[in-house]
């Protein structure tokens, strides 16, 4: 894990990043031209300027001295602003950034920040839509205080919604992104817990950022430490936590903003910075957000950083670092690399151009394709064997059904094993869910669909559906896909979500083929196996010698199916009834009566 710290009078907030998420949105045939400028005043006194895109209308900008704005085009543009000596223009490279300021004889002029650009550099980046259309982006947050926050809800949620609030029109300002809480919540913090970054690992575990894109968590418990210590922290770029001790009664409110907005600078993208007036300076906490006028604002550079990331959300829905266009990758490369010859003595810089080079090649994405591709090659060895009523005396046969079924695993499980320990059950569970499926959910839904195409390309789907076979639990097609499809979302977005969303999908076939207890039991047992294999409870080297399909999932014996939405409203009524709860209770009973289900159930009551 890359790790950086941001000092607060002798204390420290810790970022750092571990970048093997999920791919988005593709760019599509309509791309155009995307470019980002920033613009500063260092002048002293407000700067008029007229800013002529050639793609675009003529607008007049208004910078008071102090600020720092992004401007967004199609295509390259102008600045053209007066002078004692008369008027001066520029054309503006692509996603950079540069100042006005005072020569030394008095003259207003414009200054380029040296961030390493290349001949790439002006030719900007390609991006779906427009700037002038793009909205402003929404960046959904789950609001979290732990058991130890000694104020009632009423009075703490007010506090803490007022500093997202402030923070996010910090946000919209600098790039165009906003803050939004959609949920607040609670979590319990083990107190014996000290150091910083177990609490945040812990945070994550107990925390499911779902159904925000980051849960932002305040912790109250009190820790005394001479010395340094961490104040808030987040594993990087685009990562779904960021926590923060709300303890220390020797910050200010002012100060405990500039901690929020300064790890949310780290979550979109922006590093440690030279500026001594810059949020992401990295010592904080030197009352500068007491001082009368003080305003918290990004450095030009940083703001650059996050307004090429939030374009890349608002225009492209982006999840993670992975999914940027490697236009944005590469300029965002030679950015960081710039911060860090500029900042020696700052490792941040250096940090990131390392968590950009991760991003471009995800380890995640490699180790599905690993899996995936020892899937295809199991498919084709089991292809090649003649059919149980050709074969030669004594000659092995083609495995079908439930046998398949267990091949591909054991196969698919002896391939992640081979992978690190980080990436292998993840990757296991993404692979069985593209390679054991013949439909194209995955490829539909928004969250799945551009990380399965970045893992197997049209042709090689093509290829692998003719050599699948019919892999089948307990008999059915349909349950294998079922089973698959939710250990692959419990992967991505947790259990809870993934049981809610097998629910909705019935709940749909009830309007269409027919609501199927058999296939929610299929699909609990598919969340409830992922469970196992990502908390390593079942371990990939006994999944590889001894997975047995009746093991993991259940009987489907006396499960209704093929229930028209009239019918199931009549045998069970909605979704709160005691009727529909109960056939419910049964179908989870079934899949945690398995045996190895039934073990990690006692180990998790245990723990």
């Amino acid at each position: 894990m890359h790790r950086g710290t941001c000092r607060l009078n002798g204390s420290s907030l810790a970022w750092g990043g571990a970048v093997c998420v999920f791919l988005w949105a593709a760019i599509g045939p309509s791309a155009a031209q995307a470019d980002v400028v920033v613009l500063a005043n260092r002048s002293g006194s407000r700067v008029v300027a007229q800013i002529k895109p050639v793609s675009a209308r003529p607008y007049e900008l208004s910078l008071p001295t102090g600020d720092v704005l992004p401007l967004f085009s199609d295509g390259r543009m102008y600045v053209e602003f007066a002078t004692r000596e008369g008027t001066k223009k520029y054309l503006l490279d692509a996603n950079s950034a540069y100042f006005f300021g005072m020569s030394r004889d008095g003259r207003l002029d414009l200054q380029k920040i040296g961030l390493g650009g290349d001949r790439t550099t002006a030719d900007g980046r390609r991006l779906p839509g427009s700037a002038g259309t793009a909205p402003v982006g929404t960046i959904p947050v789950k609001l979290l205080v732990d058991e130890d926050e000694p104020a009632k809800q009423i009075v703490w949620e007010r506090r803490l919604r007022t500093r997202i609030k402030a923070a996010s029109d910090i946000l919209e300002k600098h790039c165009k992104l906003r803050l939004k809480v959609v949920a607040v919540g609670t979590w319990n913090s083990d107190n014996d817990t000290s150091e910083f970054m177990d609490s945040l690992a812990e945070f994550e575990r107990e925390v499911n950022a779902f159904p925000a894109r980051v849960a932002i968590g305040f912790t109250s418990q009190y820790h005394y430490h001479r010395g340094r210590t961490h104040l808030a922290g987040t594993r990087g770029p685009l990562q779904q936590h960021i926590l923060i001790r709300e303890w220390s009664q020797h910050v200010s409110e002012p100060e405990r903003l500039e901690l929020l907005v300064h790890e949310l600078g780290h979550f979109l993208g922006a590093s440690h910075s030279p500026e001594g007036d810059s949020v992401m300076r990295p010592v904080l906490g030197d009352r500068k957000a007491l001082r009368t006028g003080f305003k918290i604002r990004f450095d030009p550079v940083n703001t650059l950083v996050m307004a090429m990331i939030g374009e890349e959300m608002r225009r492209r829905g982006i999840q993670n670092l992975s999914s940027l266009t490697d236009d944005s990758k590469r300029r965002l490369r030679q950015i960081y690399g710039g911060l860090s010859q500029a900042f020696p003595a700052d490792p941040a810089g250096k940090q990131f151009v390392r968590i950009v080079d991760s991003a471009t090649v995800s380890p995640l994405v490699a180790g599905t394709k690993r899996v995936l591709q020892e899937i295809v090659s199991a498919a084709h060895a089991n292809h090649k064997l003649p059919p149980a009523g050709e074969a030669a005396a004594g000659q092995p046969t083609r495995r079908e059904g439930d046998e398949l079924t267990e091949f591909y695993v054991r196969r698919a499980a002896h391939a992640a094993e081979s992978l690190s320990p980080e990436i292998g059950p993840t990757a296991l569970l993404l692979a069985l869910g593209i390679g054991l499926d013949d439909a194209s959910e995955l490829q539909k839904l928004p969250k799945t669909k551009s990380f399965v195409r970045s893992v197997e390309a049209s042709g090689q789907r093509t290829v692998r559906l003719l050599l699948l076979g019919k892999p089948t639990m307990r008999g059915s097609r349909d349950l294998t896909k079922q089973f698959v499809l939710s250990a692959y979302l419990t992967a991505v977005v947790g259990t809870d979500e993934t049981d809610a969303l097998g629910l909705t999908r019935e709940m749909a076939d009830a309007r269409r083929s027919g609501f199927s207890f058999a296939n929610l039991i299929a699909s609990r047992a598919g969340s409830t196996f992922a469970s196992g294999v990502l908390d390593k409870r079942f371990s990939l080297h006994m999944l590889a010698d001894r997975f047995v399909v009746d093991h993991y999932m259940p009987s489907v014996e006396g499960l209704q199916e093929s229930l028209s939405a009239t019918e199931l409203a009549a045998q069970f009524g909605d979704l709160q009834d005691d009727r529909f709860q109960h056939q419910l209770h049964e179908v989870n009973q079934r899949v945690l009566a398995l045996p190895p289900y039934r073990l990690t159930s006692a180990v998790s009551a245990q723990q």
